[in-house]
């Protein structure tokens, strides 16, 4: 019952992150657009280094090699960042990259931002990077530049791979049994 509560009020926390960064109003000129992808550029280089070093903080005990240690510390610091913080972060990744796609390409990236005249929000551009991270992208938006369509594309194939590996991680698979390969069966059958 614990848990249940507990990824319950992870998926509650994600939902309010959402609706928060989504209720962000400010219309971006592509110019704007541009310094905000820049912005979103250094925060997304800052939150490495921050993740680099939490990872670095994790002491590890009984690990067989450094690899093995680097990689066990990696995977406990995004367990303990959790998925609202790691989704949050995927998502505004992607804005900053379609606001990039846009600021270089303002007329052919994308159709369907900028209605009445006007600007579009950075909400637009974040709704289309979560639509797109869940596998729908949206109707209303469309990418229209090889860019775009290309950038749009590897949202979707990292959002499902990346949604697969944590669900396979909520799921134990049983392990087959391994058969024993054909020097290891030849030399156990010397043996006999």
């Amino acid at each position: 019952m614990a848990g249940f509560l507990r990824s319950g009020s992870r998926l509650f926390v994600l939902c309010a992150f959402i609706v928060a960064v989504a209720m962000l109003s400010p219309r971006l000129s592509p110019d704007e657009a541009g310094l905000v992808a820049l912005v979103g550029a250094a925060g997304v280089v800052a939150g490495a280094v921050a993740f680099t070093v939490l990872a670095r903080r994790v002491q590890l005990v009984g690990a067989a090699s450094a690899g093995l240690r680097v990689a066990e510390a990696l995977l406990v610091t995004l367990r303990r960042l959790g998925l609202p913080i790691l989704a949050l972060g995927f998502f505004l990744l992607w804005t900053f990259v379609y606001l990039a796609l846009w600021w270089v390409h303002p007329q052919e990236a994308f159709t369907g931002l900028a209605r009445d005249g006007q600007d579009p929000r950075f909400a637009d551009f974040f709704y289309y990077s979560v639509m797109t991270g869940f596998i729908s992208p949206p109707n209303d938006i469309i990418a229209a530049s090889r860019g775009a369509r290309s950038a749009t594309l590897i949202e979707m194939l990292t959002g499902l791979s990346l949604l697969a590996t944590y669900l396979s991680g909520l799921v134990a698979f049983p392990r087959a049994a391994r058969s024993p390969e054909p020097h290891e069966q030849a030399t156990a059958d010397s043996a006999d």
